[in-house]
């Protein structure tokens, strides 16, 4: 009788015990899972900004990558509209003249773009903010790039 009542309460404190770990195991799982959704739609968002954007040609094209973006993202029809904060997102573009101009890196940012070119780079970061602000968790930048080469029809040295 003496050995049974030293066992009482060893299956609650058992309990307890796991169920803490339980619960940050869940906690954590939200976490990556969550982090993993933002980093999908952050490239969804690039992919689709420029697939819809590739379509114009010409002067102002850096302004239609940011409208075609905006659009994307503030649509309320869309299902990550209540899960990720369209204002954490931001879209940047430089763009080269030549092929050359990229490999030295001397692009020219979208602000007072006056020229056609030939390779366009363009980023979309979103500020990430973890759900749940556990030890070790602090606020993140995810960054996609994608390099577009601009083939238009119609190129001047083209001879009839």
């Amino acid at each position: 009788m003496n050995r049974l009542y030293k066992q009482k309460g060893v299956t609650t404190v058992e309990f307890a015990l796991g169920a803490i770990v339980l619960i940050f195991a869940t906690f954590a799982i939200f976490e990556s899972s969550y982090q993993i959704y933002v980093v999908n739609m952050t490239e969804y968002s690039l992919r689709e900004t420029i697939r819809n954007t590739k379509i114009y040609e010409g002067k102002g094209i850096n302004q239609q990558y940011e409208a075609k973006f905006k659009t994307l993202i503030e649509d309320d029809k869309n299902l990550w509209h209540f899960l990720i904060d369209s204002s954490r997102f931001s879209i940047d573009g430089k763009y080269f003249k030549t092929y050359d101009d990229f490999i030295a890196n001397r692009g020219h940012s979208s602000q007072g773009l006056n020229f056609n070119y030939d390779l366009a780079e363009i980023t979309v970061t979103y500020h990430y903010s973890p759900m749940l602000k556990f030890w070790g968790t602090s606020d993140s930048t995810i960054s996609r790039t994608m390099v577009l080469n601009l083939e238009h029809e119609g190129w001047k040295d083209d001879a009839p």
